[in-house]
């Protein structure tokens, strides 16, 4: 049933929505960053219109709105390839599961989302990796939890959001080195918000927070409350998402390679605290026909 309250909340949520969205519009490209080979090679309807940017809201430190302000190092890497592409970015920051329908539907050209690259998403989409990411596990300081391999997981009681990759993962990981070792099985809690899962560790409901490896360890940083363990689970590539087949993946895919051969693809990672790990040395085009270019 709708109710006055929740349409006014609803009501709320798109009014600031919209603020942001109006707040942070449009990039416009730089001259001075132009590569006129990448520009030429866009499509006319690019060099004309513009890239419409989808931008998952809450994923610090990659992609998130704060005060009003749209951050994160994958942001700063799409207003860089704004500059070399030599066309405006137009951003909509907004929610993980609207980006995938709204590329499919042509509301979104891109999505700048931290995308996990993987068989199920390829079907779909095309997309040009930004790192190499796994799952990483957090902690409360003064635990001590030695989690050095994924068996080490077993009999510990672990957050994660629901619908994450890493909850297929690490159920696959209880079955085979849990309960066929004859260990306690993990105790995978979902959770609907990633907030609600580090609260859950913070509070000592849950033992560990399992999240993506970059995303923890600027939490930890950020927060001071967590130790990281040193395992990281099932690298894969995450980074941004296109239309399959579309000439705008070939021209991303050379705007971060120019990135990556002037340095500033580093500079921006290091930036924002996750350039140790994870760095990719060329930039590549992820197909369902080529999916580990």
């Amino acid at each position: 049933m709708t109710t006055t309250l929740g349409r006014t909340v609803r009501l709320a949520a798109m009014l600031a929505g919209t603020a942001v969205m109006t707040a942070l519009a449009t990039v416009t490209a730089g001259a001075a960053g132009v590569d006129k080979a990448l520009h030429n090679a866009l499509p006319e309807n690019y060099q004309k219109d513009g890239v419409n940017v989808a931008v998952f809201n809450d994923w610090p430190p990659d992609e998130f709105v704060e005060n009003g302000e749209l951050k994160g190092w994958s942001v700063d890497m799409a207003k860089a390839m704004s500059e070399r592409l030599g066309v405006p970015f137009k951003f909509e920051p907004t929610s993980f599961e609207i980006i995938i329908p709204g590329l499919a539907s042509k509301r979104f050209d891109a999505g700048f989302s931290s995308f996990g690259v993987t068989a199920e998403r390829l079907e779909v989409l095309d997309f040009i990796p930004q790192r190499k990411e796994g799952t990483g596990y957090a902690f409360l300081k003064g635990k001590g939890f030695k989690i050095e391999a994924e068996k080490d997981l077993c009999g510990h009681s672990v957050a994660l959001l629901t619908g994450a990759w890493d909850f297929q993962y690490l159920t696959k990981v209880s079955a085979e080195q849990c309960d066929k070792a004859g260990l306690k099985p993990i105790d995978l809690q979902q959770f609907t918000t990633q907030n609600a899962a580090e609260l859950a560790v913070s509070s000592g409901r849950v033992e560990i927070v399992a999240a993506g490896s970059a995303k923890l360890a600027y939490v930890a940083k950020q927060t001071g409350k967590y130790d990281m363990a040193s395992l990281v689970s099932n690298a894969v590539y995450n980074g941004i998402g296109v239309r399959k087949g579309d000439p705008l993946g070939p021209a991303l895919k050379g705007a971060l390679q120019a990135m990556m051969a002037d340095g500033s693809y580093k500079e921006i990672l290091d930036k924002w605290g996750v350039g140790s790990t994870g760095t990719l040395d060329k930039a590549v085009l992820a197909t369902k026909a080529d999916p580990n270019p």
